[in-house]
């Protein structure tokens, strides 16, 4: 008689009972009874003890006290969840980013397009304890990507198109058709030399949908007219928009980015400006993430 096979058990990430939570209620996708569900979830869980606080507590200083805990769970929006991953103590518990917003850029990098009760079993069950890198532009975090450049300025136009704000879709459009093209950046990645460029684009590894990398993704983008940018957006649809003419892809840990006067840029689909240089760099200790592995979040 054959002897029966021994399927191993996936080894829990986390064995403590202590849980320091954060839940947005006001959150984009976050409906009504979710703090029960999350609760009863986290308890079904073996979290006999935990904190259960609103994101206004959520605090450096709060969270540097936050090691007698043995997980932290965010359930919230985008900015609660980047807040969490930027004030986070490198060497503090685990984070699991749930689901709870519009967007949900940094959730989906670690558990894929599961619902967050399914993204906090899958985590909670079998996840695996990364470091999730963070990219930095001058003193700004960004975990997914920083834009920069006049592309910035089209970018929040087609934003306020999808939010219904059509006159600010105008100014904003206006605003980029008077930079475009007339006021490019001229920039470098480290070993590099200065380059002039319509945009740049700073990648961490999360674009790709991986956790952990050793560098980032240098994105030169020499478009010159409206017929090249529209062309890579069509193309920025799928993989592929890597091969245009137009764009340069190089790897770095560093870079420098100048131009004469206000830098428009998005970090994380954030706006925001820089004046005259921002100095790019690379930081792969950033804060511990409880992820999946890639076939776990398929």
């Amino acid at each position: 008689m054959a002897a029966a096979v021994q399927v191993e058990t996936p080894k829990r990430p986390i064995t403590g009972d202590r849980a320091l939570i954060f839940f947005n209620e006001a959150a984009g996708s976050v409906g009504p009874g979710d703090r029960e569900k999350l609760i009863e979830a986290v308890q079904a869980h073996g979290f006999d003890k935990y904190a259960l606080v609103g994101p206004e507590k959520l605090t450096k200083k709060l969270l540097s006290r936050a090691k007698k805990f043995d997980v932290i769970i965010v359930l919230g929006g985008d900015g609660t969840a980047k807040g969490a991953a930027e004030l986070a103590p490198r060497n503090g518990p685990p984070l699991i980013l749930l689901p709870g917003g519009t967007m949900n850029i940094l959730p989906k990098v670690l558990y894929g397009d599961l619902a967050w009760p399914a993204a906090l079993a899958a985590a909670l069950e079998r996840g695996v304890i990364k470091r999730l890198p963070v990219g930095k532009a001058n003193s700004k975090s960004f975990f997914i990507a920083g834009l920069f450049g006049a592309p910035t300025l089209l970018a929040r136009a087609r934003e306020a198109v999808r939010e219904g704000k059509p006159l600010t879709a105008v100014k904003r459009l206006r605003h980029y058709t008077k930079r475009a093209f007339s006021r490019p950046v001229r920039a470098k990645p480290e070993g590099g030399r200065m380059r002039s460029a319509e945009g740049i684009g700073v990648l961490c590894p999360s674009f790709s949908g991986l956790v952990e990398g050793k560098s980032l993704e240098w994105v030169r983008l020499d478009a010159k007219n409206v017929v090249d940018l529209a062309r890579l957006s069509i193309r920025a649809m799928s993989p592929d928009w890597r091969n245009d003419d137009v764009v340069d892809v190089r790897t770095c840990t560093r870079g420098d980015i100048k131009s004469v006067g206000v830098i428009p840029a998005t970090l994380d689909g954030e706006p925001t400006t820089f004046l005259s240089h921002v100095r790019i760099s690379y930081d792969r200790n950033g804060p511990r993430v409880i992820a999946l592995e890639p076939e776990a979040s398929a």
